[in-house]
């Protein structure tokens, strides 16, 4: 006996009755729900998930929230060259590379090697990186006035780290290179 046919039911959907029409519906029926109406807001069920996680202000996500297309550093042509001729400060978890702008303005790039990481562990911290450097490192930078490419390269114990640890390391790091340079 064929295994599939045996556990298998016949089942049919319920067909509609000779006469009976599919029911379509009409533009105004629901006239006692405003379009605007939004769901009421229901708590999210709390299963300890994040609780290391800090919380991000209530500020609307928006598309100035996102570092600019401009500040990045993007070509491997230009990583290589942060690479080869930039100046490079390590720190526990971080590798930094400072050199030179072209743009006349500061930029960031990130290099985060899977290491055999997950993917979400990875995603995870490059979204760290990418905060960091735009809240804290590019902001200062164009403060003092200073046109840099900043490479952060994440080091293995980058992806244990926690990111008041991270912020300091990165911080650190570039304003070590900056003052060097001068």
């Amino acid at each position: 006996m064929d295994r599939a046919a045996g556990n298998e039911a016949d089942l049919q959907a319920p067909q509609p009755q000779a006469g009976q029409q599919a029911r379509i519906p009409r533009a105004d029926e629901d006239q006692g729900r405003t379009q605007d109406a939004e769901p009421p807001e229901t708590p999210r069920p709390s299963a300890g998930f994040g609780k290391d996680r800090r919380e991000v202000a209530d500020a609307p996500a928006s598309r100035s929230e996102r570092l600019p297309r401009a500040a990045r550093v993007q070509s491997s042509k230009e990583i290589r060259r942060l690479l080869e001729k930039g100046k490079r400060k390590t720190t526990a978890s971080l590798d930094v590379f400072v050199a030179p702008s072209p743009a006349p303005h500061s930029r960031l790039g990130l290099i985060v090697p899977k290491l055999g990481r997950r993917i979400v562990d990875r995603n995870l911290l490059k979204r760290r990186l990418r905060e960091i450097g735009r809240r804290t490192i590019l902001p200062a930078l164009d403060a003092s006035g200073e046109h840099v490419d900043v490479l952060i390269r994440a080091r293995g114990r980058a992806y244990g780290a926690d990111f008041d640890a991270l912020v300091r390391e990165a911080g650190e790091a570039v304003e070590g290179l900056c003052s060097s340079a001068s």
